[in-house]
């Protein structure tokens, strides 16, 4: 990643991290001067992401770290943790929430509709423009905060509707209604971070990588008899580690030749960290069985 690029990432994370900020001071004003339940249950949402943009914010900074002594594949996965505590902060959220919506739904309280539509409007065109800074479907960390971000204006948008029906029918349970409905996008977006997020901590192979087309590209390397233990791993959003043993053929090039044919082989799908160990055919290797 250029240095354009990471100035514009800190920037983004600093601007959102500042609108938040003042989102949750808009709209718990809003929640306590109108009384509205969801209005507060979206305030509340906001203040656990900006919780997480925090904690997003300084995940970013940490994976940009060289390597170390102790952490030789640098610090990747600081990004990959953040996004899966950023998730559960979002799901923790999310019961809180709905257990609140629940009592409201039987004990409702007036709210005042005016007020409810100012607050949520306001966040609604805010959210609006940092989900747009924050659209990087290949960066977990990045990803995650979008989601948040996301969730967020939705649930503005359901004050919005909801202060329309109220203004209209003066139907009160309607801030539960639409604290419930807050509840579920909380639960249902992190899903895919939380798989995702998995995958990498357990050493998955990522999806992207086509592993049958990596496997017969390399063993049509002149000199490659046969490719095994192959494992393909991603250390974060960006980084992605290849190792395997290669048998050579009975009569190779020098073995610097084919190791060199291999990297600009891997090289074309994406792979720039790879550790390949070359063996002739005669030698014995018992398999691993991971």
């Amino acid at each position: 990643m250029n240095h354009a690029h990471e100035h514009r990432d800190a920037a983004g994370f600093a601007t959102a991290f500042a609108v938040t900020a003042g989102l949750v001071v808009f709209k718990a004003l809003g929640a306590w001067a109108g009384h509205s339940l969801a209005l507060g249950a979206d305030a509340t949402h906001s203040l656990g992401d900006l919780g997480t943009l925090g904690l997003a914010w300084y995940a970013d900074r940490q994976r940009k770290r060289p390597p170390t002594a102790t952490l030789t594949f640098g610090w990747g996965r600081v990004e990959i943790l953040v996004g899966l505590l950023n998730a559960l902060v979002l799901w923790g959220l999310a019961g809180f929430l709905g257990w609140t919506a629940v009592h409201q739904w039987v004990h409702p309280t007036a709210a005042n509709a005016a007020i409810m539509a100012i607050a949520a409007g306001v966040a609604l065109v805010a959210n609006s423009l940092l989900i747009w800074k924050f659209r990087n479907p290949e960066d977990v960390n990045q990803r995650s905060t979008w989601w948040h971000l996301m969730t967020d204006a939705a649930g503005s948008l359901g004050v919005l509707v909801g202060a329309g029906i109220l203004a209209a029918t003066g139907w009160r349970p309607i801030n539960a209604v639409v604290t419930l409905v807050i509840v579920v996008l909380m639960v249902w977006g992190p899903w895919p971070i939380v798989r995702d997020t998995f995958g990498i901590l357990l050493e998955a192979t990522p999806a992207k990588v086509p592993l049958a087309d990596i496997t017969a590209k390399m063993e049509s390397v002149p000199g490659v008899a046969r490719i095994h233990d192959l494992h393909v791993w991603a250390v974060g959003s960006h980084q992605w580690a290849l190792a395997c043993h290669v048998e050579l053929s009975a009569a190779p090039p020098s073995g610097q030749t084919v190791l060199c044919a291999l990297h600009d082989c891997l090289a074309e799908f994406g792979f720039d960290h790879t550790t390949i160990q070359l063996e002739t055919s005669g030698e014995a290797h018992p398999e691993p069985g991971w």
